[in-house]
């Protein structure tokens, strides 16, 4: 089994940015097997939406805490378990900033765990 990790980011310029983040998934690795985020972005935040081809995959104003990971943390048990077919299907989200990072701007990066099997 083959595996990737594609990475979105995005730049969040002030306390309390709402982001939205449309992308497309890799063509070629059929499933989603994960997500993190790090845990330097603070403390607080949370995704008002998360879906893939429009199916919900954390439930509404779901925190990011959930999703984020240290360096603490074993690279292979970093990214929080999903199990969803992905293979170029369309990424949505909707970031809201709580205003606690430690500095401002700062870049979300959404990491994402492809495998080809």
């Amino acid at each position: 089994m083959n595996t990737k990790i594609q990475l979105i980011e995005t730049e969040v310029l002030q306390a309390g940015n709402q982001i939205r983040i449309t992308d497309d998934l890799d063509i070629g690795y059929k499933h989603l097997m994960g997500v993190a985020i790090l845990s330097s972005i603070g403390k607080g935040h949370v995704l008002r939406s998360f879906t893939l081809s429009g199916k919900e995959l954390f439930p509404k104003n779901f925190e990011v805490e959930f999703l984020q990971s240290s360096n603490h943390v074993s690279p292979k048990e970093r990214f929080f378990p999903l199990l969803e077919i992905a293979d170029g299907k369309k990424i949505e989200l909707e970031y809201i900033d709580s205003g606690t990072a430690e500095t401002y701007p700062y870049t979300f990066k959404l990491y994402m765990l492809l495998a080809d099997e």
